[in-house]
């Protein structure tokens, strides 16, 4: 969606008209329609779809509040959801794991069902929703007004690839009677918008061009080549998720709403737990309420706790992200390697001379760079469209080494990584305030003659496929 080269003027006129409208709610209802006209320009079928669902998941809530069977409620809103998310995603790779089955036991009768079109961010409306209903359904918050509630599920600036926003932070803001435009709206927009589309276009998409050969045929190539490819992609989709993000959050501030942050440098984590506390923040807290804890109470068995509660939460995680078997075992890698920190932890709290051994300031690089490496080769199962193509990396390997600028096009997006914010700490705390003001919009000034300049070449972002 940010790509499309209609995106930055729909943007600013329908902001425009936004912040001339009399009334929050006239401004609620504008907002609502502009959403769902971008989302029927976009794929007009994903529209029915979106209304029937926001529909639906409203009456739910309504009876879950009001009705006599609360418990009846919340469960036939949630199967709702369900069902509906594995009919439109998740029945052609059930169809086909189904009919694969009759090669073993052939009594099975085969299947044929067409596969249908994907609607437009279902995934993400889908939990949404879900924490929608179990927030009501906990009391954590009411209802709501029937226009606020649409335009918490239809807009557009966050609706293909989040972040994952719960209306219990999105609810005030909606209907706060704080109507008046401030500048910081538009100079936090076009700030975290400009970096966003640098990250995607300059960054995530010179890195893609880098290492796409390595990728398409990791024989050729030697050892550190693939290496040095497997890095690229991690950086890849870091710069092309969170400069969506940067986007998203920039775009939905014009129009006054204060999004959460979806990144936290990710890569500076130092175990794999803060790394998921650090990487899709909004997904990552979804999974934590509405998984984690509800099935950490079923049981109170240490190793349910430790190691099966992580596993079954990532593995839930990688489907999300797309109806292929690849994405469930990146998310059971996950979830394998939480559960493993787990119970790390758990024994280091138990023995205090090995916890404080394990404290020292001295092990924190290298737990970032066993973070990093392990996170590294969960993105290449997850990138790959098949296992087999996974396990091609480890084949044996030639003498082929990436190309000079290639590898230092690699270099630079470490440094963007590792160093951007350091760097960024330093200026600020030794420049005088003018010298640095005047560096800054420098630095913007390049990052906007940049995105200009790659505009053109770009490509989707990855993350608006899931």
């Amino acid at each position: 969606m940010f790509n499309h080269h209609l995106f930055f003027p729909y943007l600013a006129l329908t902001a425009l008209i936004y912040w001339l409208l009399p009334s929050r709610r006239i401004r609620t209802g504008f907002l609502t329609l502009c959403s769902l006209a971008a989302i029927w320009y976009l794929d007009p079928r994903s529209v029915a779809v979106v209304v029937g669902m926001t529909v639906f998941t409203y009456l739910a809530a309504g009876w879950i509040e009001r009705g006599k069977n609360p418990k009846l409620a919340f469960r036939t809103g949630i199967f709702g959801l369900l069902a509906i998310i594995v009919i439109f995603k998740y029945l052609g790779l059930l169809t086909a794991t189904l009919n694969s089955l009759t090669a073993f036991v052939s009594f099975l009768p085969v299947f044929r069902i067409e596969k249908l079109f994907l609607p437009l961010g279902i995934s993400y409306i889908t939990f949404k929703y879900i924490s929608y209903l179990s927030d009501v359904r906990s009391g954590v918050v009411k209802q709501g007004r029937w226009l606020d509630f649409a335009c918490y599920g239809s807009l557009y600036t966050i609706f293909v690839a989040g972040p994952i926003e719960r209306f219990e932070t999105l609810k005030p803001q909606l209907e706060s009677e704080d109507c008046s435009f401030r500048d910081e709206y538009l100079n936090t927009a076009l700030e975290r918008m400009l970096f966003g589309m640098f990250k995607k276009l300059v960054l995530a998409d010179w890195l893609a061009l880098v290492i796409q050969p390595v990728w398409q045929s990791p024989e050729l190539f030697s050892l550190s080549a693939r290496v040095l490819a497997l890095m690229g992609f991690s950086m890849q989709i870091y710069f092309d998720f969170s400069g969506y993000s940067d986007v998203a959050i920039g775009a939905s501030r014009l129009y006054g709403f204060k999004i959460g942050e979806n990144f936290n440098y990710p890569y500076m984590a130092t175990n794999i737990t803060q790394f998921w506390q650090r990487w899709h923040i909004s997904l990552s807290n979804w999974i934590r309420i509405y998984l984690f804890f509800p099935l950490s109470l079923r049981s109170r068995n240490r190793f349910w706790i430790l190691f099966c509660v992580p596993v079954i939460s990532m593995s839930i995680c990688g489907i999300w992200h797309g109806p292929a078997w690849h994405f469930a075992v990146w998310g059971i890698w996950h979830g394998l390697g939480i559960a493993i920190h787990q119970l790390w932890s758990s024994f280091r709290r138990r023995n205090k001379e090995i916890s404080t051994a394990m404290g020292s300031k001295w092990l924190q690089f290298p737990g970032l760079l066993l973070t990093f490496a392990f996170v590294s080769v969960g993105w290449l199962i997850f990138g790959v469209n098949t296992l087999r193509l996974a396990a091609a990396f480890f084949a044996p390997y030639t003498s082929r080494n990436l190309s000079m600028q290639s590898t230092l096009m690699i270099i630079c997006g470490l440094f963007m990584m590792f160093g951007w914010q350091r760097l960024h700490i330093y200026l600020q705390g030794r420049l005088a305030p003018r010298y640095y003001r005047t560096l800054r919009w420098a630095g913007i000034f390049v990052l906007i003659w940049l995105v200009i300049t790659f505009f053109a070449e770009s490509s989707p972002f990855r993350y608006a496929g899931f």
